[in-house]
């Protein structure tokens, strides 16, 4: 497992899963991995949570939201970071999976 200086954790497993992602969709010109998660604290969705993952442009993507995940650049919007502080990121059973 790996943190991020943000506070999010991710495994290797993850990093192996947006590799082969970059790979098997090569990134476009001037385009970053955006990761997104959301999650309702409150009503009648509390407790559920959405995340994505897609090609932004670079330059919607502000310096002190950049990381790398493994070798793969991404942008974690600050709602994400927050939604995502110190919880683990996974890659299991071909899905993705939030761990607290």
């Amino acid at each position: 497992m790996h943190r991020l200086r943000c506070g999010v954790i991710y495994t290797n497993a993850f990093a192996d899963y947006l590799s082969a992602m970059e790979q098997s969709a090569p990134r476009e010109a001037r385009k970053i991995l955006a990761v997104e998660y959301l999650r309702c604290s409150t009503g009648e969705g509390a407790g559920k949570a959405w995340w994505k993952i897609e090609w932004v442009p670079e330059h919607r993507a502000p310096e002190e939201c950049r990381f790398k995940i493994g070798d793969i650049p991404v942008c974690l919007s600050r709602q994400s970071q927050r939604g995502l502080k110190h919880r683990c990121i996974d890659w299991r059973d071909g899905q993705v999976v939030i761990r607290s």
